[in-house]
């Protein structure tokens, strides 16, 4: 369950440094600190505690959107970029209505504290979800790198990226957008 707003200004402070892992385990330990946020604005009465909650669930998320939009630049070609962020994006939309749509279902049975605390555990099981998806998905990869590496390009690296697995690349090089489209 999410705040519903992204912060703009956050993705932007993400952004200012290098953050350490890889950019599956980031996206889940930044939803999973959300979803906590999200938690405490259904368990804690006090206006001002639900309003830091509030805004520090949106910077979270715009972490975990940025972090989301980096490991599909990483995996996707650009020519499938735009379609990868439309089905993302459509798969988030689904996700807040799923959520949503649980929350409201509750509210006619249950407290709305519980409707919450429902919605949050939502979240966190498709965070899993996507998670354990994802990271089959970068061992079958990995294993079909290394089964081509003991081929004939036996030790050879051929970018700085391929000699790091799950590392991302920088965004900006130099001043200039390193696809050269801006």
């Amino acid at each position: 369950m999410s705040t519903g707003r992204e912060i703009p200004w956050a993705a932007f402070l993400y952004g200012l440094r290098d953050w350490p892992g890889q950019l599956l385990t980031r996206s889940v330990l930044l939803l999973c600190a959300m979803s906590g946020c999200v938690a405490v604005v259904a368990l804690i009465p006090s206006l001002a505690w639900i309003a830091a909650a509030l805004v520090l669930a949106g910077v979270l998320q715009a972490g975990a959107m940025l972090t989301r939009n980096l490991a599909l630049r990483e995996i996707l070609p650009p020519s499938a970029l735009a379609a990868g962020y439309s089905v993302m994006y459509a798969a988030v939309g689904a996700g807040y209505a799923a959520t949503g749509s649980l929350a409201g279902a509750l509210l006619h049975f249950a407290a709305p504290s519980t409707a919450i605390l429902a919605g949050v555990g939502l979240t966190l099981l498709l965070t899993a979800v996507g998670a354990l998806g994802e990271s089959r998905r970068a061992a079958d990869v990995a294993s079909a790198g290394e089964r081509s590496a003991s081929g004939r390009d036996k030790g050879v690296v051929k970018s700085p990226a391929d000699a790091r697995p799950g590392a991302e690349r920088a965004p900006i090089c130099s001043g200039s957008d390193t696809e050269r489209r801006l």
